[in-house]
């Protein structure tokens, strides 16, 4: 025996080495498989909680805009289509058809999550422009009353001086200072010009203007197709049973494996 170790030690030496390096592969292998089933099995479970969660957002046909809006997204990483390489040889055919339509239905649910955010932040945004608008116009006729020796042609053109995308842009203190700036040049041309009656009667229109924008003037617009799509992918997932299928049952013991 001894012998023919002695002979043979390269050959045995190689075979020591190559089942050594199969067994380590085989054991990252079972090790990836049992992360890839976890992700999976927490995934749908999160999903679950979630889509019981904003099946709550529609009542009496009636969607919580609100409530949708500031849903978080449903996913960010799709774990089925990732690692499902992993079981589908081992799955039957309907488990794997019932994870496929409840990753289908969490990704419309949530592209409607992503058309409701879009309108909602171009509704800011078109907010916003409405009461920068607004204010240029209150700041160009206050300066009119109270400027009575300055021509319309000096206000045009100290107006034209002041983009209200760039005031946008800008903080309070400096959207301030611009138009203090202009009013200095417009009171040396007039000597009735009174600052502090001009940032009195500005200051008072702001107020009216921001209260009537709370108060809902501006009407939001969310398209009811998003309702719909929504309400109907909601009752097709009520139809879906994915967690006793025998496909997931093996995701889920497959997961609980410590290696």
């Amino acid at each position: 025996m001894g012998k023919f170790i002695l002979e043979n030690w390269g050959d045995i030496l190689l075979i020591i080495v190559g089942s050594s390096a199969l067994a380590i592969y085989i054991l990252q292998e079972r090790k990836k498989k049992i992360d890839a089933a976890s992700l999976i099995v927490l995934q749908v479970e999160e999903f679950q909680e979630r889509l019981r969660e904003i099946s709550t957002f529609i009542v009496n046909g009636q969607l919580n805009e609100t409530a949708f809006y500031e849903s978080l997204p449903l996913m960010e990483t799709d774990y089925w289509n990732k690692y499902k390489h992993y079981f589908v040889r081992k799955m039957d055919a309907a488990s794997n058809t019932a994870l496929n339509r409840l990753y289908e239905y969490v990704s419309e649910i949530q592209e409607q999550q992503m058309l409701m955010k879009s309108f909602q932040k171009n509704f800011f945004f078109a907010t916003q422009n409405v009461l920068t608008n607004m204010e240029s116009q209150f700041l160009f006729n206050d300066y009119n009353k109270i400027c009575s020796g300055v021509s319309a042609q000096n206000i045009n053109s100290a107006m034209g001086n002041i983009n209200p995308q760039t005031v946008l842009k800008e903080d309070h203190k400096s959207h301030h200072k611009k138009y203090d700036e202009m009013g200095q040049q417009m009171a040396a041309q007039n000597s009735n010009f009174d600052m502090k009656q001009f940032w009195s009667l500005y200051e008072q229109q702001k107020k009216w203007i921001k209260s009537t924008i709370n108060e809902g003037a501006l009407t939001p617009y969310t398209p009811v197709q998003i309702r719909i799509s929504l309400e109907k992918m909601l009752q097709q997932y009520s139809m879906l049973e994915v967690n006793g299928t025998s496909g997931y049952q093996m995701l889920k013991k497959i997961s609980e494996r410590k290696f």
